[in-house]
């Protein structure tokens, strides 16, 4: 459109000046423009995905450790919304079928956080169902396939996961997979999308979400009794320490939403990376993964 300066631009209907200003402060932090407001080559290369300029930012990092693969699956389940069906609480048929989503979630939990547990439903859906697109499939095929596989249906219905949710995550991991393989002739990054790290080696994966998604961190506060004068929603006064973390950017005092995998561990974690915060009576942070403070020090991961 020849539109080099977007707060020139004579929208109907005009975003706030400050969030213009916000939004270009966080490409340069990503290295996605330079001072003068110009796409530098990683800028140029973030242009393709259509994608949160942070998520495309994480699977550009994911290249240099070799875990394109890993990232592009955790890309999509994060494009879902509400992957993991939890019934509500309410009547005693209601509390029964909580528990069993509880039960049936556990086999997917990392001790390591929201972002690899994601990436276990992911593989074992693959591993473990057969997925037919609508007017693929008859009613003559049998629950269980030859393989011994489970049709999508059940088997989301068996582990409490939302079908819906999991073939938009799916359909979308294979748009920017398509679009990241495609060559730079013709439009795309050239990416080698079958690049993965060892399932049982998650170091690479987890120091790419380090790198990734560096400006989105926090860290516990120091275990101390309390802490006087942080900030908790905009409030200020004696808080306890237990279960809160500052973020790297902003300072703000975030607590680990009670539906991530992290909520309530016996170990906190010192150091984690998020994908959002939301925004309620307290400050939460959801997608946390756990992280070592070092890596976000160390020049050739971040």
């Amino acid at each position: 459109m020849g539109i080099h300066d977007p707060r020139s631009f004579s929208f109907l209907t005009p975003p706030e000046q400050d969030s213009i200003v916000k939004s270009f402060e966080l490409l340069q932090l990503l290295g996605a423009v330079d001072e003068s407001l110009n796409l530098t080559p990683k800028g140029k290369r973030m242009s393709k995905l259509p994608l949160d300029p942070v998520f495309a930012n994480l699977l550009l990092e994911s290249e240099k450790l070799e875990c394109v693969s890993e990232v592009l699956t955790v890309v999509g389940m994060l494009s879902a919304e509400n992957i993991f069906f939890r019934p509500s609480r309410g009547s005693e048929a209601s509390d029964g079928l909580t528990a069993k989503g509880a039960a049936a979630h556990k086999r997917f939990a990392s001790y390591e956080g929201d972002l690899p547990s994601l990436l276990k439903v992911y593989n074992a859906w693959k591993a473990e169902a057969v997925y037919y697109p609508p007017g693929k499939i008859g009613k003559q095929h049998k629950k269980r396939m030859g393989s011994g596989k489970m049709l999508h249906g059940d088997w989301c219905k068996q582990n409490f996961i939302s079908g819906r949710a999991l073939v938009r995550a799916h359909d979308v991991r294979n748009q920017i997979s398509e679009l990241a393989s495609r060559s730079v002739e013709r439009n795309g990054l050239g990416m080698n999308v079958l690049s993965s790290c060892d399932d049982a080696e998650m170091l690479p994966f987890l120091k790419c979400i380090a790198a990734g998604l560096y400006l989105q961190v926090a860290m516990r506060i120091p275990s101390a009794n309390q802490q006087k004068g942080v900030q908790l929603g905009g409030k200020s006064g004696i808080i306890p320490s237990r279960g809160h973390y500052k973020t790297k950017v902003g300072g703000n005092l975030v607590s680990i939403h009670p539906t991530s995998f992290m909520f309530n561990r016996s170990h906190p974690p010192k150091c984690v990376a998020y994908t959002e915060i939301l925004y309620t009576s307290k400050l939460y942070i959801r997608g946390v993964t756990q992280i070592r403070p070092e890596w976000l020090e160390d020049d050739t991961s971040v």
